[in-house]
């Protein structure tokens, strides 16, 4: 069962049925925090010592620096994901102080990327008990999460018969749900590509097309004494891919700044305007895209260019 916020005994009452593998199922509190030391969340995750593997994902592929357990362990000690070691900057033995109260790292889960149905590398993972005191939820949890003794399919049906007023979810269907996000992000992000690259196109060839006009005389002269048709189409083009190089370049300057005032806007007491990376591969795709709205712009000028008639372009005032 999943929801917002259940009871304990429930909890228990589900951990119990026979459709649950008690030794590696566990009951879980899940909840965000902000810091102030940096953007984005923190996941406090409460978990029964011994049942970290149920909430890393192929635990047994992962890597973990220091001890994989919270078995035999002090009520502060935690192990924490890649994402939230680097922004603590902490190593194993690490002292950490999360809203007001200090952790001591046993462990860092190397990055993994996603996990179920959280970032485990955004998570601190603690005790339940304990989490529930910090959080001042006592007896109470999030979710349970359930490993079956048979098929998920039909550990699913049963549990949803049985609970049919709690959600049940099962990692395919967080998969599911993950990939459908993601699919329709992606889709936005490529809408909104096209609408930047369809105006940039426009805008650029509008420019061009006064350049073009505003030289009808030069490249009349041009014609008159000669200049082939294509040497002007070259340079029309030319002209509209460095106009596009510049844009392009401002465009990646700015990216720094703007990238940083919006980590600000969402909470962000500090940001390293210097810090700003951009990939080879990245920066190489943003040059191709570049060069693309280049070409593209100066086709329309360029051709109108080499239609200009010498003796009409001559006259023209």
């Amino acid at each position: 069962p999943s929801g917002s916020i259940i009871s304990e005994n429930l909890g228990n009452e589900v951990m119990n049925r026979s459709e649950v593998n008690t030794d590696k199922s566990t009951k879980a509190l899940f909840m965000p925090i902000q810091n102030d030391n940096f953007s984005g969340y923190t996941m406090i995750v409460g978990l029964t010592p011994g049942r970290e593997e149920t909430f890393i994902e192929n635990v047994k592929n992962v890597t973990v620096d220091g001890k994989r357990s919270l078995v035999g362990e002090s009520d502060n000690s935690v192990i924490i994901g890649s994402q939230v070691a680097e922004n603590f900057n902490a190593t194993v033995g690490s002292t950490i102080t999360v809203s007001n109260h200090k952790y001591k790292v046993i462990g860092i889960i190397k990055q993994i990327g996603t996990g179920w149905p959280l970032t485990i590398d955004n998570s601190i993972v603690m005790q339940l008990s304990h989490a529930q005191s910090v959080m001042e939820m006592p007896n109470l949890i999030s979710t349970v999460i359930i490993v079956p003794q048979e098929s998920i399919d039909v550990a699913e049906i049963d549990l949803q018969n049985a609970y049919p007023s709690y959600s049940i979810y099962s990692q395919n269907d967080t998969r599911k749900t993950l990939e459908d996000n993601m699919s329709q992000i992606k889709i936005f992000f490529n809408m909104i590509s096209a609408f930047i690259f369809a105006v940039s196109v426009i805008l650029i060839m509008i420019v061009m097309m006064m350049s073009v006009k505003e030289k009808t005389k030069e490249i009349g002269t041009m014609r008159a004494i000669g200049t082939r048709k294509r040497s002007i189409l070259t340079l029309i083009i030319y002209e509209s891919l460095i106009l596009s190089l510049i844009g392009g370049i401002i465009g990646i300057i700015l990216m720094s700044p703007t990238y940083n005032t919006l980590g600000l806007l969402m909470g962000a007491k500090e940001v390293n305007f210097l810090s700003f990376y951009i990939p080879t591969p990245i920066l190489i795709q943003i040059l191709m895209i570049v060069f693309i709205i280049g070409t593209f712009s100066g086709l329309l000028p360029a051709y109108i260019a080499t239609r200009i008639s010498p003796i009409h372009a001559l006259r023209y005032e």
